[in-house]
């Protein structure tokens, strides 16, 4: 299969915020997200147990943090976090805006 372009400014948000890339990139086994937060802006609260997928989300610039089951992890600019499919997770963006990187995929086999 060829490489697969697409510039987020081209994917239209969801939930307000969120860019999902696996459809424009015809990815098969790797999510990829960019959120684009406003001011105040809360994603869901879910988990992936079903599915068993992890996910790690990168905060590129402004603040934000994510409620992982009953503890808030605060992020700053660079920061990742990596949260388990059956751990409960909410982004909760900060005062200004705020973007995102969020990386997922159905966990493989012990390494």
């Amino acid at each position: 299969m060829p490489a697969e372009t697409v510039n987020i400014e081209d994917v239209d948000a969801q939930m307000g915020a969120m860019k999902r890339l696996r459809d424009a990139l015809d990815t098969q086994a790797v999510g990829l997200t960019v959120a684009d937060c406003e001011p105040g802006w809360e994603g869901p609260e879910h988990d992936h147990a079903e599915a068993d997928h992890e996910e790690v989300y990168l905060l590129i610039e402004g603040s934000a943090s994510v409620t992982v089951d009953d503890r808030t992890v605060e992020l700053d600019p660079g920061d990742a976090v990596r949260v388990d499919p059956e751990e409960t997770r909410q982004i909760h963006n900060g005062d200004s805006r705020s973007r995102l990187v969020l990386a997922g995929a159905t966990r493989v086999g012990e390494v």
